[in-house]
C-alpha cells in the first residue's frame, strides 16, 4: 500500500462531508463580501473622496459661535460640530468661540472649551482647522486686493500612495493566503478524530509506515487547498489585478506546505478536539503575525523577506532577486521538514497514540 492511496481516501471522504461544502460555501460567501468592501474603499481613495468610517460626531460636539463677521465660524466644518451661532461673551453650557468683528488685522478670537466633555478635543482641532483655512481665505484676498498674481504651483503626484499601496497590495496578498489558515480542521478531523473514533489502531495495523500515513493524509489537505487556492484567486481576479497570477499561485502552494505541516504537529500530539482547537489558535496568531508584520514593515521600509513580501512583488511587478526567491524558498523549505519531521516524530512513538502521553519537557529531553 502506497501513501497515494491515504491521500485519495481522505480526499474522497473531504468532498463527501456535507461539514465542508458548508464552510467552502461559507467561505465563497465572505471572498464576494470582502472584494465588495475593499472595492469600494479603493474607489473612494482612487477618487480622492473622504472615506468615512465612524459616525457623524456633531450631535455630540457642539460648539457656540459668536463671530458677527463670519470668517471663521463659515470655515467649521458642521458635519464634525454642530455650531450654534450665540450673542454670548462667556460661555454658559457649552464650549464658546468669540471672535471680534473683522474690520482691520489683527483679528482676534477667543476659544473657550468645556472640559467636563470628552469632545472638547475635537472642537479644539476643528476650530484650529479652520482658522487656518480663514487665514489663507483673508491672506489670498489681501493678495488680490494688491493686484498682484498669486504663484500657481502645480502639484505631481509621483507612484501609489500609502494607504492605496496598502488595498492595492497588502490587502489582496492578505486576501490570497486565507484559505491556508480556513482548512486547518481538515486535517484535525483526520488524525485527532482517528483517536476520537478509536480507530488509530487499526489505521496503524496496516501496510504502511507511520510516516506514510502522516505524509498522506497532509498531502490530502494541500491537495485541497490548492484547489481552494485557485477557485479564490479566480473570485478575487473579478475584483482586483492580480499580475503575475501564475508566480502568486505558486508561492501560495509552498506556503501551504509548513502551514500543513505546524497543524499536523499539533494534531498529532493533542488528545481531543479541544486541545486541538487551541493549539491551533495560538500557532496561527504567531504565522500570521509572522506573515503580517514584515509585509507591513516592507510596505513602509522597501526591506524584507518573507512570502508574503514576495507576493507583495509579484502583485507589484517589482523587481525581484535571486535572493529574494531563495531566501523565502529555503525558509519555506527549511520550515516544512522541521515541522513534518516533528510530526513524522511524534506520530511513531507509542506513547503518543496509546499513552500516557509525556510531556512537552520530556519531550525536548528525548528530541535532544
Amino acid at each position: 500500500m502506497r501513501m497515494w492511496t491515504i491521500t485519495k481516501w481522505e480526499i474522497k471522504s473531504t468532498f463527501k462531508s456535507r461539514k465542508f461544502l458548508f464552510i467552502f460555501m461559507f467561505q465563497m460567501v465572505t471572498l464576494f463580501l470582502m472584494i465588495f468592501i475593499f472595492n469600494g474603499v479603493l474607489q473612494m481613495m482612487n477618487t480622492g473622496e473622504e472615506i468615512a468610517l465612524t459616525p457623524s460626531l456633531n450631535e455630540f460636539a457642539c460648539l457656540d459661535v459668536n463671530d458677527p463677521s463670519g470668517v471663521i465660524e463659515d470655515e467649521i466644518n458642521p458635519k464634525a460640530v454642530m455650531i450654534r451661532s450665540t450673542s454670548l461673551k462667556s460661555p454658559m453650557e457649552n464650549s464658546l468661540l468669540l471672535v471680534d468683528e473683522y474690520d482691520t488685522l489683527p483679528l482676534n478670537a477667543s476659544l473657550f472649551l468645556d472640559y467636563s466633555t470628552p469632545m472638547r478635543s475635537v472642537i479644539k482641532e476643528e476650530v484650529e482647522s479652520a482658522v487656518e483655512r480663514s487665514s489663507r481665505e483673508i491672506t489670498n484676498q489681501i493678495i488680490a486686493s494688491m493686484g498682484k498674481e498669486q504663484p500657481h504651483v502645480k502639484e505631481e503626484a509621483v507612484g501609489e500612495s500609502l494607504p492605496l499601496r496598502l488595498v492595492n497590495r497588502v490587502m489582496v496578498a492578505i486576501l490570497l493566503i486565507l484559505p491556508l489558515f480556513m482548512f486547518g480542521n481538515l486535517i484535525i478531523d483526520s488524525i485527532v478524530g482517528e483517536k476520537e473514533r478509536k480507530t488509530g489502531e487499526s489505521l496503524i495495523a496496516m501496510p504502511l509506515s507511520r510516516s506514510r500515513i502522516i505524509l498522506g493524509k497532509s498531502f490530502a489537505v494541500i491537495i485541497i487547498m490548492a484547489i481552494q487556492l485557485l477557485i479564490w484567486m479566480i473570485i478575487i481576479w473579478g475584483g482586483f489585478k492580480v499580475h503575475n497570477a501564475h508566480l502568486v499561485y505558486l508561492v501560495l502552494v509552498l506556503t501551504a506546505f509548513p502551514v500543513v505541516g505546524l497543524t499536523s504537529l499539533v494534531a498529532v500530539y493533542s488528545k481531543n478536539y479541544k486541545e486541538a482547537g487551541i493549539g491551533i489558535t495560538l500557532a496561527y496568531i504567531i504565522i500570521i503575525g509572522f506573515l503580517i508584520v514584515p509585509a507591513l514593515a516592507y510596505i513602509s521600509q522597501k526591506s524584507g523577506m518573507g512570502p508574503l513580501i514576495l507576493i507583495i512583488k509579484l502583485l507589484g511587478s517589482e523587481n525581484i532577486t535571486v535572493s529574494d526567491i531563495v531566501s523565502t524558498v529555503s525558509g519555506l523549505v527549511f520550515s516544512s521538514l522541521i515541522f513534518y519531521g516533528l510530526a513524522v516524530w511524534l506520530f511513531e512513538r507509542d506513547d503518543i497514540i496509546f499513552g500516557p502521553r509525556p510531556g512537552v519537557l520530556r519531550l525536548l529531553r528525548d528530541l535532544l
